[in-house]
């Protein structure tokens, strides 16, 4: 008796595995295929209605979407809330990218740079980020010195006065609460410089040191 138990048991557990196999080598992969297609659309929808204004077209927005599944294989990043916050379509893609790097150089989860994502797109559609931002992204890991030393360099190239603000308040954090000098551009292109975005030698062109240009290109190649 014991041994035919055991027999139907191992029988049993053999058919219900077989059974999860089956379902995961058919069923499931067309539901999730599915899911990401929706997905797909209708970050197309909202991506087209907020970028047409600007001349974008259904072609521009796939190869933007392509550019994101080559850059991170098998993922669909739903970044529709960058473009409804009136960023367009290069720099949402780039921007997207450079969240992603920053959350590998922060050891954060693709949980924790949704978030990120999320309060950057309403940081960028307010024109800046302010506290409440800035603390979204700490609580995301994704606050560190690395991230802060990007965005005030940044803030001096393009003379928001990011080094003025913090030793007038005091911290970093402080500054956001009263300056204003964490602009959208300031986000937008410290995000493009962890992207990859630039070469050594756009960076030089936009008024970064040789020395600056070299550590901005090596992180963002680090981070990727």
């Amino acid at each position: 008796v014991v041994a035919m138990t055991t027999l139907s048991n191992i029988t049993n557990s053999a058919l219900n595995t077989g059974k999860r196999l089956v379902s995961a080598l058919t069923i499931d992969p067309i539901k999730t295929g599915f899911q990401e297609y929706e997905t797909q659309i209708g970050a197309v929808q909202t991506i087209l209605a907020n970028t047409q204004h600007e001349g974008t077209n259904l072609q521009q927005v796939n190869r933007a979407l392509d550019e994101l599944n080559t850059y991170a294989d098998k993922t669909i990043y739903n970044f529709s809330t960058f473009t409804a916050a009136g960023v367009n379509l290069q720099t949402s893609v780039d921007s997207i990218k450079g969240i992603a790097n920053l959350a590998a150089i922060s050891g954060s989860t693709s949980q924790q740079a949704s978030t990120a994502m999320y309060q950057f797109s309403q940081a960028l559609a307010a024109g800046k980020v302010s506290l409440m931002d800035w603390n979204s992204v700490v609580n995301a890991g994704m606050g560190g010195k690395v991230f802060q030393d990007a965005l005030i360099r940044t803030s001096e190239l393009l003379g928001t006065g990011a080094q003025n603000a913090i030793n007038m308040y005091g911290s970093f954090r402080e500054s956001l609460t009263r300056g204003q000098w964490l602009t959208t551009e300031v986000l937008t292109e410290t995000l493009k410089q962890f992207a990859g975005a630039y070469t050594e030698a756009d960076l030089v062109q936009q008024g970064f040191t040789e020395a600056q240009a070299k550590e901005i290109a090596q992180m963002a190649q680090t981070a990727e």
